[in-house]
């Protein structure tokens, strides 16, 4: 029997008595997903098939912990993790930005990124002092995560970044070409200046990713840091 078949049918049985409702599909793809992704990478560190298989689905000991609304996990290295995270995607963005500074406008947005830096790092380095005296590894402090909750929010931030996004360029086209396209004229860039003027217009909405990206590894490493007892 093909491995695709073999999740598909487990997961069905798991779900086997839940209601049919838009949340447990969802639910039902994302356990399939994060199920298969487990067996390749168990797969890929030398597992046969089978063993895989039946270690990746011990995972999921029932309905009463597949549906549970919350998750235990690690306080401190959770939270460890996710500061990290943010730092390293803002300090991208700010190193990207920093050719921008040429224009006074991308000069403004590079000095943001710059506070937004060092307002995490220096989140970051607090929160690492008041916990210094816990093992990120052995550490027992838990937190509390609806992960229900913060899966549908996975999911959604992408769609209101890209509507986000769909609507920043389409006031910038608005404002700077409107006319032309309105009175069928053609668009006219004069010099590399105001080419890159146009480019940065554009390109600095972009910067917004760094939200989507924090709550998509929020999300990520929820099962990373996952303690057994589930409420």
């Amino acid at each position: 029997m093909r491995l695709e078949v073999r999740i598909t049918r487990h997961i069905n049985r798991l779900f086997a008595h839940a209601q049919d409702t838009l949340d447990n599909r969802e639910l039902k793809e994302e356990i399939h997903s994060n199920l298969a992704a487990r067996i390749d990478d168990y797969i890929s560190q030398g597992m046969s098939e089978e063993k895989a298989f039946h270690t990746a689905i011990q995972h999921i000991a029932g309905m009463d912990q597949v549906m549970s609304d919350h998750r235990k996990v690690q306080r401190v290295p959770y939270w460890t993790s996710l500061l990290q995270s943010t730092l390293i995607y803002s300090l991208i963005a700010w190193i990207i930005t920093i050719p921008m500074r040429v224009l006074m406008q991308g000069s403004a947005i590079n000095n943001l990124l710059m506070i937004v830096s060092l307002i995490v790092g220096g989140t970051y380095v607090v929160y690492m002092l008041i916990n210094r005296g816990n093992d990120p590894v052995c550490s027992v402090k838990t937190t509390v995560i609806r992960f229900p909750t913060l899966m549908q929010w996975n999911r959604r931030i992408w769609w209101l970044w890209a509507a986000f996004i769909l609507v920043l360029w389409g006031t910038q086209a608005a404002l700077r070409f409107g006319s032309n396209i309105w009175f069928n004229r053609p668009i006219q860039v004069d010099g590399p200046y105001q080419f890159a003027v146009i480019v940065i217009a554009f390109a600095i909405p972009l910067l917004s990713i760094i939200i989507p990206l924090v709550v998509h590894r929020a999300y990520r490493i929820v099962s990373k840091y996952e303690v057994s007892d589930v409420l």
